[in-house]
């Protein structure tokens, strides 16, 4: 897997950190990650998509990673939307793809509402509408482990995949979630802050994202995970809002992906789909 090059950018919100993969002249693709996610979680669609043809930032939204903790207030999808314009224009772009996963691709399609002719060509990683019921389980139980003191990194770790959610992509999480603790008195705590997660949910949680989808004026592809998030459980989309969406939005493709919502962002068949979509 290919190392990338740790970024930071200075923006009037506060400090964001970020990965890059490919070359730093060549087109940009910004990529978002999930609610409690950092810019890691991209390591495989980065490393897949980054080449010499194609520059690849993985954002770290403030409150996540390395970036910047802020005051209680300064979240929510319109102020990460600012980010994510922020970072472009600190890249020298006027253009750029974006790509969103979960809680990015919301904040991907405030981004198209707050800065017309911003994105080249959107993609959303399974979120586009409201998730079925059932599906939030695992999500609102993940969240938990934000703000514990864990024993040993394996200890959190392991807390972590006994859900089971992370099974079909199990060691790419692993990875993962052995760099997501800091060292704290008793044991370790997550990079990730509590409050900036719960604002921002409770952020989503009363706006309607429907009424950003005619800002979707650019192509636009929805990564739709086929699977549901656990057996017996829903779908973050389901086939209602995948339907709708492809009537609605003009430019939209819809691509089905034989993955559930935690892993759909880190297999093969994810960054083929959107490789070719950025190609065309």
């Amino acid at each position: 897997m290919a190392t990338p090059t740790p970024l930071e950018f200075e923006l009037t919100s506060g400090r964001i950190s970020a990965l890059r993969w490919g070359a730093p002249d060549a087109p940009l693709l910004i990529c978002m990650p999930g609610l409690s996610q950092d810019a890691r979680s991209f390591d495989q669609l980065g490393s897949r998509l980054g080449s010499d043809q194609r520059q690849v930032v993985a954002i770290s939204p403030r409150g996540r990673g390395e970036s910047q903790r802020t005051p209680p207030g300064t979240y929510g999808w319109p102020a990460h939307a600012r980010d994510v314009a922020g970072v472009a224009s600190s890249l020298g772009r006027r253009e750029c793809d974006v790509a969103g996963w979960s809680f990015g691709a919301f904040v991907t399609m405030q981004l198209a509402a707050q800065s017309p002719g911003l994105i080249r060509r959107a993609v959303l990683i399974d979120a586009v509408g409201r998730p079925e019921p059932s599906s939030l389980q695992p999500i609102l139980a993940g969240l938990e482990r934000l703000g514990q003191v864990f024993g040993s990194v394996e200890e959190y770790t392991e807390r972590v995949l006994s859900g089971g959610a992370m099974a079909g992509c199990e060691d790419a999480w692993r990875t993962y979630l052995a760099g997501d603790l800091v060292a704290t008195p008793g044991g370790f705590r997550t990079r990730t802050d509590r409050e900036a997660v719960l604002e921002d949910a409770a952020y989503g949680g009363g706006h309607d994202p429907y009424e950003l989808w005619p800002a979707l004026v650019m192509p636009v592809q929805l990564v739709r995970a086929a699977r549901p998030i656990l057996p017996g459980l829903g779908f973050v989309v389901s086939e209602a809002d995948r339907d709708r969406f492809a009537r609605e939005v003009s430019l939209s493709q819809v691509v089905e992906v034989d993955a559930n919502h935690y892993c759909v962002g880190m297999v093969e068949q994810t960054a083929h789909a959107i490789q070719r979509f950025l190609d065309e």
